[in-house]
């Protein structure tokens, strides 16, 4: 008995989604693997500890903006199944100047859909959140597009 409650349970979360939301049959898959992170600052302190932990809160903070639209749902990069991969970087080129290099790909035509460089300033955990807020919007912004589609 307990065991097929476990079974029903695991069945109900995963079709509602990690959200909560129900996934719509019609949403369309989207891989979004980790970004990069290179620091070609030359800053005498280690940062590394702090950088780590900021594009790891990025990249959270950017799957939950992507899977929070009802249009879309993540998709592991390595099953396939995605209609569009997202890939991108981020280099801090200097004490508070980082550059982030996103794209967007239409896996099934093979074609860029998006693809920018952005520059962000500041190297604390408020310029990092506004970075992610306006990377995502900016992705979102691409899927939507009619030709992305």
């Amino acid at each position: 008995m307990r065991r097929t409650l476990s079974l029903l349970s695991f069945l109900v979360l995963l079709g509602a989604g990690l959200n909560g939301r129900a996934v719509a049959a019609d949403s369309t898959a989207i891989a979004l693997d980790d970004f990069s992170y290179t620091d070609t600052s030359a800053e005498p302190a280690d940062q590394s500890a702090a950088h780590e932990r900021r594009l790891q809160a990025f990249m959270v903070a950017l799957r939950r903006d992507i899977a929070a639209d009802p249009r879309y749902r993540l998709a592991p990069s390595v099953q396939g199944g995605a209609a569009f991969k997202v890939i991108g970087g981020i280099q801090k080129t200097s004490t508070l100047v980082q550059w982030a290099k996103v794209a967007v790909i239409d896996v099934g035509a093979r074609k860029v859909v998006m693809d920018k460089l952005y520059t962000f300033r500041g190297d604390n955990d408020e310029s990092w959140e506004r970075a992610e807020i306006f990377v995502s919007r900016e992705i979102m912004g691409a899927l939507a597009q009619p030709k992305a589609r």
